[in-house]
């Protein structure tokens, strides 16, 4: 009995240590010759009976490396990185090894012969991101943020409105640097006004978003990524450039904008600053014809309009941030940034007014005084748990937001060559709003295959609209003030796994508590909205061979109402047309599903459909009441019922014409299916739609290259507006100078005047036809220099791979 005793206990703990033996690691940190991390390098454990490959890891941004399931034995550590010499080390494992760090030697010999360079694709796909690398473009020489989002394959703005579209569609989540704005459409288009394209290093859009964003943005999300110092030591960037545009009918509007970076990096602290300014001129005018109709649809008035507007936008803008790290393991940071923009403007107006039995001329002129204020707060923390990737990180964020608008009318008015009238007509708008962002995210790797994330997130916003006109009175200006505060509580969890060595699926779901509240200047309450909503997501992905993969994926988002919708009051914002909210308008809902296609890691196409609940949309009347005698515009917004969803198709195409000469060719398309009504407005249509996006670069030599890009939208209907097809073409030279510190850009911008908005509105009682212009043809020259520190290898960065809802960057 005690001899089968011992003999199963030998047996029990001989297979106890087999199988702890199978469980072992080493973990390490690897520096350079300077003892700074050596990111990236390349750690392997071979066997010591033939220096064959049994692990290998590569090391992360701190040079760190963990090996795991390293059975009981004796090893080779090998360690290699470009630029220094092979570390090779026998290793002797019985148990977990942490080693103390390794460093690296410089490479003795110089490869002053040997010029490596490392170019970015302009449009790469990344799972369900498409990202545009802005540095890879001559052509986004001088643009700013609004601008440069027209050149992304997709992305309209619409210039009338300056709504920014994602293939034809509203309800899109921008964000810059992982993080939501949390702007109205007019905000956030000042906003993306003050960004220059120097400052921005790629856009993201991304159809199909994981739990761990933001649900908001029903048909997607544009993450705008902007540059930080990666470079250990002090580097300075000055940047200065010029543009010049020219039309018989406006004249000559020159623009120029200068910028000074300096970016500090040290082994425990990084410290960065810009200052910029930018100074634009601008136009746009527009041509509309609008009929007014009765219910036998009989016109009655018919409206032909033309204006031509004329202003400049200048903005200074200043940032600063600071990270300290305490530990290998601890970070903590913080930045601050200001803008500070005005952009006054006059507006010239034409209107002949035909009647059954009267014509009607309106003159009118419109000076406006306007500016815009953002500062934004925010503090972030990190904190690695362990080495297997266990990571807290905490963001705070407040954001202040100032503006007002000061316009002044002159109207004249002449009824059938009789005495004309004069009205002066005023619109005082300060705003003030207020957002506070908390957010903490976990991320834990729950086995060598499987890691979970999960996170918290509260916002609150108030924004207060002091609304006052003086249409209805032409005496004092009416207060039309308007309180609105919003709460969105949210938390989330996702899943990654791999279930064998070609497929991975992604899961997750997130849920969002919304509570808002509109009130007057007394504290009663107009508009009040509670609701919750959870928003799953799936991803399967497969390499099915070699060269191919696929990637199925659902998700389900929401577009929430900004403030300015629920806002009951009549605000006029021209004489003849006012704007009311809609206290009971619902979000939309979107559920969209997705199939890709990757073949040999660089096509892709992609298939997907997107139904909509709870549809909203804008909508016009005419009303011929408010003010006796005149026929108003009426703009709201309401939720339509009905079949609302559509189809479409994405191709990413990458071609090497010649070594010098390299195209990408984006394609999408689709079929709208829009079945909906409203009093006695149908819309029943199978609309296909699409459009095109080809740019081509051309290497001419080592320092100089070229581009020449251009894009197509088909028009589409979305709610009761059709527009036109669209487009544009650029061209554009980069040169480098001075070993490439110096970096030269020239850009022709639309020299055809191809780009500009046409569009159709109809309704019960109005039809109205339109075509848009503004300053699109024009060129551009941009300088930038980069001196000091300028040869040294990446730094360390922190919080990596954190591609959502704006979570910290550190150093990112």
């Amino acid at each position: 009995m005690k001899k089968r005793l011992l003999l199963t206990s030998l047996v029990f703990f001989t297979l106890l240590a087999n199988y702890a033996s199978a469980q072992l690691k080493i973990t390490g940190r690897v520096l350079d010759d300077k003892k700074q991390a050596a990111a990236f390098a390349n750690v392997l454990v071979l066997s010591v009976k033939d220096s064959s490959l049994v692990k290998g890891d590569m090391a992360d941004a701190d040079g760190r490396f963990s090996i795991e399931s390293l059975a009981a034995n004796r090893y080779i550590l090998q360690i290699t990185a470009v630029g220094f010499q092979k570390y090779q080390q026998p290793l002797s494992l019985t148990q977990n090894l942490i080693l103390e760090d390794i460093t690296l030697k410089a490479e003795a010999q110089a490869l002053a012969e040997v010029q490596v360079t490392a170019r970015k694709q302009l449009i790469e796909r990344s799972g369900d991101k498409l990202i545009m690398n802005v540095e890879a473009s001559p052509t986004a020489a001088g643009l700013n943020g609004l601008e440069l989002l027209e050149k992304v394959p997709g992305v309209t703005v619409d210039r009338n409105s300056e709504t920014i579209k994602l293939k034809g569609k509203e309800g899109v989540l921008v964000m810059i640097d992982d993080r939501k704005t949390y702007l109205t459409s007019e905000q956030l288009a000042a906003y993306l006004k003050t960004l220059k394209s120097d400052d921005i290093e790629s856009i993201e859009v991304i159809a199909n978003p994981s739990a761990r964003y933001d649900a908001s943005g029903s048909n997607g999300i544009i993450n705008i990524k902007t540059k930080k110092g990666k470079m250990l030591g002090t580097n300075y960037i000055l940047d200065l450039n010029y543009g010049y545009s020219h039309y018989s009918n406006v004249g000559a509007l020159p623009k120029n904008g200068q910028g000074f970076t300096v970016n500090s990096r040290r082994e425990k602290y990084v410290l960065y600053a810009n200052i910029n300014r930018q100074l634009t001129q601008w136009y746009n005018s527009e041509e509309q014809t609008q009929y007014f109709t009765n219910d036998q649809q009989n016109i009655l008035e018919t409206r032909y309009n033309t204006s031509l507007g004329k202003g400049k936008f200048l903005n200074w803008s200043g940032k600063v941030g600071f990270d300290y790290d305490f530990s290998k393991k601890t970070s903590l940071g913080f930045s601050a940034q200001i803008n500070l923009s005005e952009s006054p403007f006059e507006r010239n107006t034409e209107q002949k007014s035909v009647l059954p039995k009267s014509v009607q001329q309106l003159l009118m002129g419109r000076n406006r005084l306007s500016t815009f204020d953002n500062y934004t707060f925010n503090t972030h923390f990190r904190q690695n748990m362990d080495t297997a990737g266990t990571v807290l990180t905490a963001d705070f964020d407040v954001i202040l937001l100032r503006s007002t608008w000061n316009d002044h009318f002159a109207t004249t008015t002449t009824i059938d060559n009789q005495a004309a009238t004069v009205a002066n007509n005023q619109i005082y708008f300060p705003t003030q709003g207020t957002t506070l962002v908390g957010k903490l995210d976990f991320t834990k790797k729950l086995t060598a295959k499987t890691k979970l994330e999960t996170g918290l997130k509260n916002s609150f916003s108030s924004t207060n609209k002091d609304f006052n006109d003086n249409f209805r009175t032409n005496g004092d200006l009416m207060r039309s003030f308007f309180h609105f505060r919003e709460t969105i509580a949210a938390g989330y969890f996702m899943l990654n796994t791999e279930i064998s060595k070609n497929v991975s699926i992604q899961a997750g779901l997130r849920g969002e508590y919304t509570d808002n509240r509109g009130s007057d200047i007394n504290d009663q309450t107009i508009s009040s909205q509670q609701y919750f909503n959870l928003f799953p997501t799936l991803t399967y992905n497969q390499k099915v061979t070699k060269d191919y993969a696929i990637s199925l994926g659902y998700s389900r988002r929401i577009n929430r109402p900004d403030g300015d919708v629920f806002n009951t009051f009549q605000r006029f914002f021209y004489p003849q047309t006012y704007v009311v909210g809609n206290p009971t308008i619902l979000p939309s809902l979107n559920n969209t599903v997705t199939l890709s296609n990757t073949f040999f890691d660089k096509y892709s196409f992609s298939l997907s459909y997107v139904g909509v609940n709870q549809f909203s949309t804008d909508v016009y009347d005419v009303d011929s009441t408010l003010i006796q005698g005149k026929k108003l515009i009426r703009e709201s917004s309401e939720n339509v019922s009905g079949k609302i969803g559509w189809w479409s198709i994405d191709a990413s195409l990458p071609f090497q014409i010649t070594k010098w000469w390299n195209a990408n060719v984006n394609l999408w398309g689709g079929i709208n299916v829009y079945q909906y009504s409203r009093e006695q407005t149908n819309v029943d249509i199978k609309q296909p739609y699409g459009g095109a996006y080809i740019q081509q670069t051309f290497t001419l030599s080592k320092t100089l290259s070229g581009e020449i890009s251009g894009w197509i939208n088909s028009g589409e209907t979305w709610g009761f507006q059709t527009s036109k097809p669209q487009g544009g073409i650029d061209f554009g030279l980069k040169q480098f100078l001075v070993n490439k510190k110096v970096t030269v850009k020239f850009l022709v911008q639309d020299p055809f005047n191809f780009n500009n908005w046409r569009n159709t509105v109809e309704t019960v009682n109005l039809t109205s036809v339109g075509t848009y212009r503004w300053d699109n043809r024009r060129f551009r020259l941009s300088l930038t220099y980069n001196f000091g520190n300028t040869d040294v290898k990446p730094a360390i960065q922190h919080n990596e791979g954190n591609d959502g809802g704006g979570g910290g960057k550190g150093r990112s």
